[in-house]
């Protein structure tokens, strides 16, 4: 069964509890990623556990291992459910990563889930074609660097990955149905009420179409959080989310 997280990408932390006061109980993940992190640090993640919410910590650790190993303890000790590291980080990191979640997560809790990032959603076959002109070689797609990405990260250990909806089938495929894909860059279809533009997202579907897709968490952040009504928006997406659903899972 697909999930919403709704991203509080915002620098105020009373902004981010008025959003998720709003939401739940209907929305129950919450994004806490790098801007809010930056401005109130472990406030932000009391904050949204006071008011009942789960907290997705997305800081994408990327570092050399031992640093990365002690970042992760500390999240996991916080009560987060789930958090993400940069794949580019490479197989040594990933494992320190692992035991630092192991090490961090108190006593009788459930680890956090550790989701390994591929490719941002923002970048498209412009953003990495000065990899291709270094390389004197025509190079491959961000989908297709997704792909190998996504699929060594869950041999190195992680339980998911974040990445484009477009590619969630795709690794389904090849890591199985036990890699958790969460995905960014989902917007509502065009004409649909309360539209946010794509802005910087590049590599976007709808909540239907990353439902299909095989995607486990679908994270939304403007289209909800900056709409006239962020309960209504939540609310649309979740229905669009749910027609899918219940033809994923009769």
């Amino acid at each position: 069964m697909a999930e919403l997280i709704v991203a509080l990408d915002t620098p105020d932390l009373g902004i981010a509890q008025d959003l998720v006061e709003r939401l739940h109980p209907q929305t129950k993940w919450f994004k806490i990623g790098l801007e809010l992190f930056s401005a109130s640090g472990p406030r932000a993640v009391e904050a949204v556990q006071a008011k009942n919410g789960i907290v997705f910590l997305d800081l994408k650790y990327l570092d050399i291992p031992n640093t990365v190993q002690s970042a992760v303890h500390v999240a996991a000790g916080l009560g987060v459910k789930m958090l993400t590291v940069h794949l580019s980080g490479g197989q040594r990191m990933i494992h320190a990563a692992r035991e630092g979640i192991l090490s961090g997560t108190p006593s009788g809790a459930a680890p956090p889930l550790l989701v390994g990032v591929t490719m941002l959603t923002s970048l498209n076959q412009q953003d990495i074609s000065w990899m291709a002109r270094e390389a004197a070689a025509e190079g491959p797609s961000p989908g297709e660097l997704a792909l190998v990405l996504a699929e060594r990260g869950y041999q190195w250990g992680v339980d998911g990955v974040v990445c484009s909806a477009r590619e969630a089938a795709q690794i389904k495929s090849i890591n199985g149905t036990g890699c958790i894909c969460v995905t960014p860059g989902i917007r509502m279809p065009l004409g649909a009420q309360d539209v946010v533009p794509q802005d910087d997202q590049s590599r976007t579907l709808t909540p239907a179409e990353a439902v299909r897709a095989g995607v486990d968490f679908l994270v939304v952040g403007r289209p909800i959080t900056r709409a006239d009504d962020p309960a209504y928006a939540a609310m649309a997406f979740l229905h669009a989310m749910a027609e899918k659903n219940e033809r994923r899972h009769p």
